[in-house]
């Protein structure tokens, strides 16, 4: 007979069987280091300061996952940006083509969760997600364009920051397709919509994965609200001698309708890393940003690393930055307030060197 007893015990286990379909993790990583840079922009003498985010960028979110049967699995994240030398949350963050009535600035917000907020569907036929995400012309190319082992914020951010790509990195309104694996072949494709308030893009990622060797191709197209296009394309690739990496990459950023916020622009990178011991490892990657316009002047940027593993979880690093700029100007490490205002580092027509020693914990 059927009692309050077995319904209870009934409604016990359904409880159980759902917890255990659903899956919700509290995740971060915290980045910080005491560093010095030659100069910045508003005096020619040196500068001390707590860096942050000199490697990886600090963040705080949630990812959860459940179980809809057949293979399938609803999926969300939401993660915010942290300052962890003041608590705050920090800096602005891209948000596809810049508006021209606006400037830039319109382009990026103060929401908490901007560097992601979506919600999706996984499967064996591959990811949907809708909502503010990466791109996936940009995510896909960091393991393979970027050499060093400590984040890919110093090396490429810096220099994707100099063409403009940077605004590519995340967008709003985005609707992004991940293809499963088809052998060594994958893709990606996204469309952000740009809703009468920023730009619209559409961008996309080929991916070759064999053995040693990886493979990444992006393209992406953005119009402002005035209807003027950018167009980018950049290939980027490593192989995998063992201790030994080897990675090399090129881009292009075609901006001759002149949106604001994209420098027309090519880069050129090789660099490679070497696995020194089990729990150390060091990089070198050099970088070239060649402006399209004007004069045509190129600017450089050597970044030396070295990455130490504490545990799977905390390491000690050592970043070097070099910059060697002309009328595009490079910063040498990347930093919370070290683009813009008095911290400014980003110097054109002149060298900025670097020294950050720091600490990168993930939970």
């Amino acid at each position: 007979m059927f009692n309050r007893a077995s319904f209870a015990c009934s409604a016990v286990l359904l409880a159980a069987s759902a917890q255990a379909q659903t899956s919700v993790t509290v995740y971060g990583l915290l980045d910080a280091a005491p560093a010095r840079f030659s100069r910045a922009t508003s005096a020619d003498a040196s500068i001390s300061k707590l860096n942050t985010d000199t490697g990886s960028s600090s963040r705080l979110g949630f990812r959860g996952s459940e179980d809809l049967g057949g293979g399938w699995q609803a999926i969300f994240n939401l993660e915010a940006p942290l300052d962890i030398k003041s608590g705050s949350v920090s800096g602005g963050a891209s948000s596809g083509a810049c508006n021209p009535a606006a400037g830039c600035a319109a382009a990026t917000g103060t929401s908490f969760f901007r560097r992601n907020s979506y919600v999706g569907l996984r499967g064996s036929l591959g990811e949907v997600t809708l909502g503010r995400n990466y791109t996936a012309a940009v995510i896909k190319q960091a393991d393979t364009l970027s050499a060093t082992p400590s984040g890919i914020n110093t090396g490429m951010g810096l220099t994707l920051l100099s063409q403009g790509i940077s605004n590519d990195f995340w967008n709003s309104n985005q609707i992004r397709y991940d293809s499963p694996r088809f052998g060594p072949v994958s893709f990606s494709v996204h469309f952000a919509l740009g809703e009468s308030v920023v730009g619209n893009n559409v961008g996309g990622n080929l991916r070759y994965d064999q053995g040693p060797l990886s493979v990444s191709l992006s393209h992406q197209q953005d119009k402002n609200l005035a209807g003027k296009a950018i167009k980018w394309t950049m290939l980027s690739g490593v192989y995998d001698f063992g201790t030994f990496k080897l990675h090399a990459g090129a881009n292009r950023v075609n901006n001759a309708e002149g949106v604001v916020g994209f420098v027309d622009s090519e880069l050129r990178t090789v660099g490679a890393s070497f696995k020194a011991a089990d729990l150390l490892t060091l990089a070198a990657q050099y970088w070239t940003v060649k402006e399209k316009v004007g004069t045509a002047t190129t600017s450089k940027l050597l970044v030396l690393n070295a990455d130490y593993l504490l545990s799977k979880r905390t390491a000690l690093y050592v970043l070097a930055g070099f910059a060697d700029n002309n009328d595009l100007g490079i910063a040498p490490l990347w930093g919370n307030g070290n683009l813009s205002g008095i911290g400014n580092v980003i110097v054109a027509n002149a060298k900025v060197n670097g020294l950050a020693v720091g600490v990168r914990h993930a939970f």
